[in-house]
Formats: structure tokens, C-alpha cells, sequence
């Protein structure tokens, strides 16, 4: 598996505090199957002050550490990216992308996405980047407004959910919403967000067998490894999820399309 959201680099926000905690989490990751990661510290302005600059201090000794120990893990760099004004050229001037590929990890407010918020992602979009939405199934507005997501990511915008509201760790509306998100097909990345093994634990291996035993292991693998893949080789992706928008004209269901593609 690949993980393309996580809080390791120890010290730059509410995730890993040291070097010992970095080395919990990646330790708990290599048991899980875990190969790959993507290293994604917060960037909130006024709260954790993150750039370029921290980010590849922090990721070199790690990746330094990581060689040292032998572990079996390999580790790419990237953000998640609050958003704030002037979002695209901070981007663009701080090369805030994932794995120094066109995608980016941005999220927002949690309660109330900003008026220009979808407007900013498409903005994005036609300046060659790829957004991803962290952690969709989180959001306010899409557990009260689904057709809102759907339009979302009909339009393009990738999504990503975590493991644990998949599960079921953020509550009953969260989980609901996630199965429902699956089930038109508007999942495209399932990460495990890891902060720490208490605060937000590893759940990455749960996910894989939950979603190879209640939907099938070949969607598992697409969403927790081959679309990371891609993510990490800077590749575009066959999106079978193109045009579920559309979703009364259906003559078959969500993982009939899936079980054909794979056919």
C-alpha cells in the first residue's frame, strides 16, 4: 500500500513531536504493508508556519534516519495545504505539490468552506495541478448537502477519505456518508492521516480488508495503491469514477462498473 496523507516530520504540527514518535508511526506502517508515504505537515498560516524550507530540513533527517535504520519504507514530501488567499502562487513559489508532482492536498475549514474555496481548486486545475480534497467525507456542507460533493467531483476534483470514517471512528454521519461516497464512486484515495498512534492511529491494513470484503480487493487496491501510484509517478489516472454524476441514467450499479473495468 501507499499512504498519501500523513503527519510524520516530527515537530511541525500536530503530528509526530520527535524523531522517536516519526519512527513509531513508520515502524507501525511497515507492519501494516505500508511501502510508500507521502509526508504531509500542515500548512496553516499562523498556526503552523511550515514552507519549503522546514519541510526539506525536517525530511532530510528523516529520510536520513530511515537509510540509517534500514527501514523498509520510502518516504516522499508534500503539504497539506489550508486554504488562504493567494493560495495559488504560495504553491507555486514554495513547491508545495505532492511527491514534486502536479498533485496537491489542500483542505479547508471544516464547518463552512470559504466563498472562493471550489472557485481557487478550479483555478488550479488550468494552472496544470491536480487538486486533492483531503478528508471530504469530514465536511459540513457535503454530509448536509451530497449532491454538492457529487457536483464537486464531477468537475474534477479528486477526493480523499480517511481510514478511520471509513470505519466508523468519526461517528455514524461520517461513516454513512463515506459508504455513500463509495457506493456512487467519488472515492478516488483512501489515507490513513496519521498524527500519532493515539491521537489518530494507523488503520490502513482494517481499510484494505474492509473495503476487499465488502466491496472488493481490486477496488482496495486502486484506492490504496495504484491511484497513489500514479500520484507519486506524476501519471493521470483512468478514472472510472467519469461522469457518476449522472447517476439516474445508471443501468448498473457501482461495483457491477467496477467488477467490468477489471474484467
Amino acid at each position: 500500500m501507499i499512504d498519501i496523507h500523513s503527519h510524520i516530520l516530527p515537530g511541525l504540527d500536530d503530528g509526530a513531536e520527535n524523531f522517536e514518535q516519526s519512527f513509531e508511526i513508520l515502524n507501525e506502517l511497515i507492519n501494516q504493508g505500508v511501502k510508500e508515504v507521502i509526508v504531509t505537515p500542515h500548512i496553516i498560516s499562523g498556526s503552523y508556519d511550515n514552507n519549503r524550507k522546514t519541510i526539506d530540513e525536517k525530511f532530510d533527517e528523516l529520510s536520513a534516519k530511515i537509510v540509517k535504520n534500514k527501514l523498509q519504507i520510502k518516504i516522499h514530501k508534500g503539504a497539506e495545504i489550508y486554504f488562504e488567499p493567494n493560495l495559488i502562487e504560495k504553491v507555486k513559489r514554495e513547491k508545495l505539490s505532492l511527491a514534486g508532482s502536479s498533485y496537491i492536498l489542500v483542505e479547508s475549514d471544516l464547518q463552512r468552506f470559504p466563498n472562493n474555496f471550489f472557485e481557487t481548486l478550479f483555478e488550479f486545475q488550468f494552472e496544470d495541478f491536480i487538486p486533492i480534497l483531503a478528508h471530504a467525507e469530514r465536511y459540513f456542507q457535503f454530509i448536509n448537502n451530497f449532491d454538492f460533493l457529487l457536483d464537486i467531483a464531477n468537475r474534477g476534483i479528486l477526493i480523499q477519505t480517511n481510514c478511520g470514517c471509513l470505519l466508523g471512528d468519526y461517528g455514524e454521519k461520517i461513516q454513512v456518508l463515506t459508504h455513500k461516497m463509495l457506493e456512487v464512486g467519488c472515492i478516488h484515495f483512501v489515507a490513513s492521516d496519521v498524527h500519532n498512534l493515539a491521537k489518530r492511529p494507523i488503520l490502513m491494513d482494517a481499510a484494505y480488508q474492509y473495503l476487499s470484503e465488502k466491496y472488493s480487493e481490486n477496488l482496495a487496491e486502486l484506492l490504496m495503491y495504484e491511484n497513489p501510484k500514479k500520484v507519486i509517478n506524476n501519471e493521470p489516472f483512468e478514472n472510472i469514477f467519469r461522469q457518476i454524476y449522472q447517476e439516474k441514467k445508471y443501468k448498473t450499479s457501482f461495483l457491477e462498473r467496477v467488477k467490468n473495468f477489471f474484467s
